[in-house]
């Protein structure tokens, strides 16, 4: 199907399938009532001779040819239903495209062409091309769900009409898999397309067979892959227990046994198999740590890829779908799955009750908020890796691409909070260099972005942010570029002691981990921050004796 069949999609009845599959339903109901009559009509058995042969003959032919045929009516009234199903999606995801084009001054053509027809559009210079590339992608995903209905429903009428004894094998199992098309690979707001084109229906099958579809895909709901990673983690957990069984045992019987043959050999087979023992416990722990830290009833499991060498997960605290504020809380040096997931996740927790807490205060009732600890990236653990920007360039790429899930897979744009923490502000620098959709950033302990000026970061001009705690020595070291709290162009925000818009008093924060410890109040401008609460933070560059001795030294080398 080509962008010229747009409109013929436009004009597809899923009511005008639905009316075929009542009557075809009625139809096999009539036919199974003659079948029924056919069969109390069969020849009785006592009658006996040539007659009675071809009478005997005669009926089984009859009563074969109304089998088959109501068969056919059973498996064409199936295909009705579900491209009636499959053809709500379609449309459904179409609306969502127009919906989107109208509320940005776009228009969307018969032949599937997107047009900037706004003379003074919603958004940027820097966000219209990528809103205006999101509705190309969705249209296209229309498209793509379109041809593939058409071809499924083809194939099913043609295996009926060319249907032999038993056509139920074929066609019953085509008519399930009516409109159920693999995901594209794409950018996040093609995944937002391919979902949202699909029917209820066909997203029940895919999540229940194919939950590797969705987990880490980023443009989905976050719920949906919430629900596909929590069942990839317990399939994950039971072949991990089968193969500590299945190892354990071995080397149990092994060691029991005794060398067999030479005792080199006896060794080395022992000391393999608890390499193995170990690595399945190491791999235990991971899993046992993300199964903690997603205990919660408001946590959500939105990444989980545990075959790395550096296993990666993402959990969402509070209802990313449908927060109006949401933040994303990318952590550096150190932390790993294993080890600080649970932490990490904590933290955000944490952020998001004092961001609450904030809009409260400013009686901003109501107002819901979700953050994301992301772990998502090769987290450098060893000097070496932290001293290079590589880990941090390539994560980058993944936490954009977060970014813009979180936007494409929703009806509404959240205020949208990229958050960094030391090696971790250098991962979301880059990120910023490539999403479009973030509405603030706070870089908080940053030995620097990978760039001296923040006009590339794609943040709104004043909403980047930077906190820089007393005796961080991480902070000032400039390693990726220039100290951030000197860049032109940033908000500099309080890691001092301090009294708050409501008259309480917060804590000051040093050195380099207490920038979200609660009750600091580098916690609470962060927070203020997510809540969309510019105005009341606590402004303050943090400079400090870091910031002299470089000053010092740069006035000393331009002398």
């Amino acid at each position: 199907m080509t962008a010229a069949a747009l409109g013929q999609v436009r004009r597809w009845s899923a009511a005008g399938l639905d009316a075929v599959a009542v009557r075809l339903e009625a139809t096999g109901r009539a036919l199974a009532t003659i079948c029924e009559a056919l069969e109390r009509a069969r020849p009785p058995d006592a009658w006996r001779g040539a007659a009675a042969d071809a009478a005997r003959a005669g009926h089984e032919r009859v009563a074969t040819l109304l089998r088959m045929l109501a068969t056919d009516v059973v498996s064409v009234q199936a295909g009705a239903r579900a491209a009636s199903d499959a053809v709500g999606g379609i449309q459904a995801a179409l609306a969502q495209a127009h919906d989107l084009a109208d509320a940005n001054g776009f228009t969307i053509a018969a032949d599937g062409t997107v047009a900037d027809t706004a003379l003074s559009g919603p958004g940027t210079a820097d966000t219209r091309p990528a809103v205006q590339a999101e509705i190309v992608d969705r249209v296209e995903q229309v498209l793509r769900a379109s041809a593939v209905l058409d071809a499924d429903l083809a194939a099913l009428l043609m295996a009926v009409a060319q249907s032999g004894a038993d056509p139920a094998a074929s066609t019953g199992s085509s008519a399930a898999a009516i409109g159920v098309v693999a995901p594209p690979d794409g950018t996040p707001a093609d995944s937002a397309g391919w979902w949202s084109a699909l029917s209820p229906a066909a997203q029940r099958t895919v999540v229940a067979e194919h939950p590797e579809w969705v987990g880490n895909r980023d443009g989905l709901p976050s719920a949906v892959r919430d629900e596909a990673n929590r069942a990839l983690l317990g399939a994950q957990v039971a072949r991990l227990d089968a193969d500590l069984r299945s190892v354990r045992a071995r080397y149990d019987a092994l060691t029991a046994a005794g060398p067999a043959s030479l005792e080199a050999v006896w060794l080395t087979e022992r000391n393999n198999l608890l390499g193995r023992l170990g690595e399945l416990h190491r791999r235990r722990q991971v899993l046992d740590a993300v199964r903690a830290t997603i205990s919660g009833s408001d946590r959500r499991l939105l990444l989980l890829d545990l075959d790395l060498a550096r296993p990666r997960a993402a959990v969402a605290v509070g209802d990313v779908d449908a927060a109006e504020h949401v933040a994303v809380l990318t952590p550096g040096f150190g932390n790993t799955v294993r080890g600080d997931l649970t932490g990490v996740a904590d933290q955000a927790d944490a952020l998001r009750a004092r961001s609450l807490a904030a809009l409260d205060g400013a009686g901003r009732h109501g107002e819901s908020v979700a953050a994301v600890a992301w772990l998502g990236y090769d987290v450098p653990v060893g000097l070496l890796g932290v001293g290079t920007p590589d880990a941090a360039r390539a994560g980058g790429a993944d936490l954009a691409r977060f970014y813009e899930g979180v936007d494409a897979s929703r009806r509404t744009d959240p205020h949208l909070t990229a958050l960094g923490h030391s090696y971790g502000s250098l991962t979301t620098g880059y990120a910023l260099q490539q999403a479009v959709g973030v509405d603030d950033a706070v870089l908080f302990g940053s030995p620097g972005i990978g760039i001296d000026h923040v006009d590339a970061l794609h943040v709104p001009a004043d909403h980047t942010g930077v906190v820089e705690a007393s005796w961080d020595p991480v902070a000032d070291l400039g390693w990726f570029g220039d100290d951030p709290n000197r860049l032109e162009g940033v908000t500099g925000l309080s890691a001092r002691a301090a009294t708050l818009p409501d008259g309480t008093a917060s804590a000051g924060s040093v050195l380099h981990a207490q920038y979200l410890t609660p009750g600091s109040t580098s916690q609470y401008n962060i927070a203020a921050t997510v809540a969309g609460l510019a105005e009341q933070r606590i402004l303050d560059h943090g400079l400090g004796v870091g910031d002299v001795v470089r000053g010092a030294l740069d006035g000393r080398s331009g002398s």
